[in-house]
C-alpha cells in the first residue's frame, strides 16, 4: 500500500510539473536500474536532443527505481506514469514473446552484434505487434550469459552434473536443467551470499554483475559460453508523443539506430569491465572443448520448439523470426548461432 501510495504520489508531481509541451514543459524519463547502470548515459544523451531540438522548452528529469520493480517499468509506460522508460521485456513474461526469443540458448560474441539483430528484427516489422502500446526509439541487449564458479573450475559438460547454479529467467532455468546441472532460483542480490556460503555451486550471469555485485570476491572461476543475453527497450508514451513538437519527434525517429548503438557500446564496455575486475581478482576463465559445445547446443534444441510451439500458438510467426535471427547472425559472422 505504502508503495502504491508513493508510486501515485510521483506520477501526480509529474503530471502537475508543467502543463504543456513547447511551454516550458519537464519530461520524466524512468529508469528502473541504479544510475550507474551503463544505459543512463544513453538516456542522458536523449533528454539532451530533446532539449535541443525544442530550442530549450522541453527539459528532462531522470529518476531511477522511483516507479516500482523492474516489471512496472512497461505499465508505468503505457498507462502515463512517466513520458519515456526504459524497461526489460523479459521482466514481463509472456508480454514481448518475439522479443523473449533473443533469450534461449544463441551464441552473441559481442554486445553490439546482440543489438544490431535485436534491432533488425525491430526494423522488419516482427516486433510491431509487442510494441504497440508505446513508441520504441532505442533497442538494446545486456551482455551475454555465462557459467560463474565459487571454488572448483568446470571445464567440461560431465562436471555441470549435480552442481546447484541460480539462473535468472525461466529459459535460463530450462538450459541449466539441460545441461545436467541443477537449477536454483533467487534474487541476483542473493548470489554473493549464496556462492560464498556455499548455497550454490555456481550461478548463470553476465560480467556486469562483478561490478555491480563485486561477484569477483566469491566467484573464483568462470566458463565462458557466450549465450542468451536480457533485452532492454527505450519508448515514449503514445500521448506524450503525440503532444511533442515535430522537430522532436523527427530527432527520435531518426536516431533508432545511434540510440541503440549506444546502448550495445555501453553495456559492452560495462561487460568488459567486468571481465577485468574478475581476472585483476585472481580469476580463471576456460572454454568447454568444442565437441561439448556441440553437445550442449543439442541438449538445448527441445527449448526452441517449446518457445517456438507456444509462440505459434499465440498466431505470431515464430518459425520465421527465428530463422531471420538465425540468418542475420550468420550474416554478422556468427559460424553457429544456435542449434536448428
Amino acid at each position: 500500500m505504502r508503495r502504491l501510495v508513493y508510486v501515485l504520489v510521483v506520477a501526480f508531481s509529474w503530471v502537475l510539473a508543467v502543463p504543456c509541451f513547447g511551454q516550458g514543459m519537464k519530461l520524466h524519463i524512468a529508469h528502473w536500474n541504479v544510475p550507474k547502470d551503463p544505459n543512463t548515459k544513453v538516456l542522458q544523451t536523449i533528454a539532451k536532443e530533446i532539449e535541443d531540438a525544442s530550442g530549450g522548452t522541453i527539459k528532462s528529469e531522470i529518476s531511477w527505481q522511483a516507479l516500482g520493480k523492474p516489471g512496472d517499468y512497461y505499465d508505468a509506460l503505457v498507462n502515463g506514469l512517466c513520458d519515456i522508460a526504459l524497461f526489460g521485456p523479459t521482466y514481463s513474461p509472456g508480454r514481448f514473446p518475439i522479443t523473449e526469443m533473443m533469450t534461449l540458448p544463441i551464441h552473441y560474441p559481442t554486445n553490439r552484434i546482440t543489438v544490431t539483430a535485436y534491432y533488425r528484427l525491430w526494423k522488419k516489422g516482427y516486433l510491431k505487434k509487442e510494441f504497440g502500446k508505446f513508441i520504441p526509439i532505442a533497442v538494446g541487449n545486456n551482455a551475454s550469459f555465462l557459467f560463474m564458479w565459487r571454488n572448483k573450475p568446470v571445464d567440461t559438460i560431465a562436471e555441470l552434473k549435480g552442481k546447484k547454479v541460480s539462473a535468472p529467467y525461466t529459459i535460463h532455468t530450462k538450459m541449466v536443467e539441460r545441461a545436467g546441472a541443477i537449477p536454483v532460483s533467487m534474487p541476483v542480490t542473493e548470489i554473493y551470499s549464496a556462492l560464498e556460503t556455499g548455497v550454490i555451486d555456481g550461478c548463470w550471469q553476465i560480467w556486469p554483475a562483478m561490478p555491480v555485485f563485486r561477484l569477483q570476491e566469491v566467484a573464483k572461476f568462470a566458463t565462458d559460453v557466450s549465450m542468451s543475453c536480457g533485452p532492454y527497450v527505450i519508448g515514449v508514451n503514445k500521448t506524450t508523443y503525440k503532444k511533442l513538437p515535430e522537430k522532436v519527434r523527427n530527432v527520435l525517429n531518426e536516431n533508432n539506430e545511434k540510440y541503440s548503438m549506444m546502448m550495445a557500446d555501453a553495456f559492452q564496455g560495462f561487460n568488459d569491465l567486468g571481465k577485468k575486475m574478475f581476472l585483476d581478482a585472481g580469476g580463471k576463465l576456460s572454454n568447454f572443448p568444442p565437441e561439448d559445445i556441440d553437445k550442449l547446443n543439442q541438449s538445448f534444441k527441445p527449448i526452441f520448439a517449446e518457445w517456438e510451439k507456444a509462440a505459434k500458438g499465440r498466431g505470431l510467426p515464430a518459425e520465421k523470426a527465428l530463422d531471420e535471427l538465425y540468418n542475420t547472425l550468420v550474416d554478422l559472422g556468427v559460424k553457429k548461432p544456435f542449434a536448428r
